[in-house]
This record gives structure tokens, sequence and C-alpha cells, in this order.
């Protein structure tokens, strides 16, 4: 696995806020129950969403969670970051040796900085917007010929 499981349910939470009327306040619990998400799990990882600007919560009986922006403007990077820390992914050796950098480089480390700089272009390039653009095709394809 590239990121940890609560930068998965951020991913997953997130595309399904993305999914819902702009502006629609989700409620936490039926986040959790619809992507079967531990609800506890999930509410430390969406405040620190919420901390970060990628999403509003408005506390109350008719409180919930929305996007802050518009899908098309929050990538996977801005996601998954902020739980994970991406960008201090080039401090860590993929060995776990203590000094491995370009001056005194582990075995892997120069095929581990390209893949890390692959990964992050990739999560860089790809929004909310168009991971539920991806998800509606595979729904329709999973539909129309009966796979599950």
């Amino acid at each position: 696995m590239l990121y940890s499981k609560a930068a998965e349910y951020a991913i997953r939470a997130m595309v399904y806020l993305s999914e819902q009327p702009p502006g629609e306040l989700i409620q936490l619990k039926d986040v959790a129950e619809k992507e079967n998400i531990p609800f506890h799990f999930l509410a430390k990882t969406m405040q620190i969403l919420s901390r970060k600007g990628l999403v509003r919560s408005h506390r109350g009986p008719r409180g919930g969670f929305c996007l802050s922006r518009k899908p098309e403007e929050i990538t996977l990077y801005d996601i998954v970051d902020p739980i994970d820390h991406i960008a201090n992914y080039d401090e860590i050796c993929i060995l776990g040796i203590d000094v491995c950098s370009d001056e005194a480089a582990c075995p892997l480390h120069d095929d581990w900085t390209k893949i890390r700089a692959q990964i992050r272009l990739t999560l860089e390039g790809k929004s909310l917007a168009q991971m539920v653009g991806k998800l509606e095709e595979k729904r329709r394809i999973v539909a129309e010929k009966g796979l599950q």
C-alpha cells in the first residue's frame, strides 16, 4: 500500500462528499455507514481535513460536513499529505537506514527517488472531480456487465 488506511478513508470520504449536492451538509455517521469506515477513525480524519481547509464542519443536529472547495480544485495530494505527510517522504529511507541521501545512498535510493516523484505527480494530477467521473464510469460498466 502506498498510503495509510487513514488516507484511504479520507479519499473515500472526500469522494463521497464530492458526489453530494454542493454545500449540502452530510452527517459523519452517514459517510461512515455508506463508505464502511469506522466512525471514530473517520471523525479524527475529518478533523484533520477540516483544519487544512478541505471541508467545512457544522455542529448540531443539522450539522455535518461538506467540501469547502469545488471537487475540481482538490487533488488527491491535498487529501493524502495532511494525513500521511507525503512531503516528508524524501527524508525516509525505504530500507529504514538512518543516513540515506544523494551523497550516502542506500541500494534502492535512486529507484525510490523516482518512484516517490511519480507517486507525488500522480496524486497532484488527480482531482476529486476526476475520481468521481472514473467511479461513475466504473459503476456503469459493472452494472452493464453484471459484475460484482
